[in-house]
């Protein structure tokens, strides 16, 4: 009878052990719990990224951490290894500088980092383990143009001015090609009157426009990689009492500000970058890639399980209550 009980107990106590061996934690990983950094510097569409990333950790019983403003590159490989010391097992990054996220790797060791918003050279990317979430910089280029051929359809020639992001930035640069592309595939020869960086600053690109009326040329559009740098073009324009319906004002990321200016008719076009549909998808990459699965069943993963897409949507007036 002993032999029996004996038996049955140590039949109960390895049961129970197989049980608790297999069971997940709420915060992710077998037995392990997922922890995330971010690392960003602060402006309205980051902070909105950042926001959203905290509040779909906190749906998901995720800590999610965010840190100083990392403005520096010096800060952020110094945050990014700060991070890895208190124990994050993934690293959201937003990186000041694309061209060192080979660095950031470095300073991050065998944690993952998803990169966010400004992509570093596919070269560096390495499939579920520094990987890229974003949108295709290059389509709001192309619906800007689009929506100029589509406000002028007979025209084959315009003269534009261009306000360009951060020198080097991966959406500077997609966008600007993305515009430039779409003319030229359809036929429209494009003059810049005007092109230089407002490192998506209003107050630059306020005072790079009062640099280009003082040239007195001729312009049909404004085209501006963010609807900060538009917004700020459109108020320059009005003070100069210059109609934003007749020479018609283009922005990117359908911002607070740039859909109120939107429907007030200050601009023409903006296009929506979801913030929040980045953040939500950086952090789902988060948890997969701590727990060492793959993002292949993230929705917008690509084929080479480097890159998760979160589309850009066009809006002008039609649409606009749409993106309040």
């Amino acid at each position: 009878m002993k032999r029996v009980v004996s038996f049955i107990l140590t039949l109960v106590i390895l049961m129970l052990s197989l049980t608790a061996c297999g069971q997940k934690t709420a915060t992710g990983g077998t037995g392990g719990k997922v922890k995330l950094y971010i690392s960003y510097t602060t402006d309205d569409f980051r902070q909105a990224f950042a926001d959203a990333a905290v509040e779909e950790g906190s749906a998901r019983g995720v800590e999610v951490i965010t840190g100083p403003e990392d403005d520096t590159v010096e800060k952020q490989v110094a945050a990014v290894k700060q991070a890895v010391a208190d124990g994050c097992t993934a690293i959201l990054c937003v990186p000041v500088n694309a061209a060192t996220a080979q660095e950031l790797e470095v300073a991050a060791g065998d944690v993952p980092i998803i990169f966010c918003n400004n992509a570093p050279e596919a070269d560096v990317l390495v499939p579920d383990k520094y990987v890229y979430v974003g949108s295709s910089e290059e389509q709001a280029g192309q619906f800007q143009a689009e929506r100029l051929m589509e406000l002028y359809p007979d025209r084959t020639e315009f003269n534009i001015v261009m306000m360009k992001g951060e020198k080097g930035h991966s959406g500077a640069v997609g966008r600007q090609n993305g515009f430039k592309h779409t003319m030229q595939d359809n036929g429209i020869t494009v003059n810049y009157v005007f092109e230089d960086y407002a490192d998506w600053s209003g107050d630059i690109a306020y005072s790079k426009f009062i640099q280009f009326l003082r040239t007195e040329q001729p312009y049909d559009a404004v085209v501006c990689h963010n609807d900060t740098m538009a917004v700020a073009v459109a108020k320059c324009m009005k003070s100069h009492h210059i109609s934003t319906t007749e020479i018609p004002v283009l922005g990117v990321d359908a911002t607070a500000d740039g859909v109120a200016a939107l429907e007030s008719g200050d601009l023409n076009f903006t296009v929506y970058q979801s913030a929040v549909g980045q953040g939500k998808a950086a952090v789902l990459a988060g948890i997969e890639l701590s727990k060492g699965h793959s993002i292949s069943r993230i929705d917008g993963a690509d084929k080479t399980n480097t890159y998760i897409y979160v589309p850009f949507e066009p809006v002008e007036q039609s649409n606009v209550n749409d993106y309040k």
